[in-house]
């Protein structure tokens, strides 16, 4: 059984986000409504909730 570990850290209520798990880190940066995330591998998501229980979210990747 695998097992993971994660936890986020509050910077700035309701706008900032730092989420450190097993897997490397990340930071958020917007509400619940909408937000950026970077990832530490150079992974990059925005994603945005519209109403009704439907979400939106694209992501890239760095290239090198």
């Amino acid at each position: 059984m695998p097992f993971n570990y994660h936890k986020r850290i509050t910077v700035i209520p309701k706008l900032l986000h730092i989420t450190v798990s097993s897997h490397g880190w990340s930071w958020s940066l917007g509400g619940r409504r909408a937000h950026v995330t970077r990832h530490s591998g150079g992974g990059r998501s925005a994603s945005v909730r519209l109403p009704g229980g439907f979400s939106l979210r694209r992501d890239s990747r760095r290239h090198h």
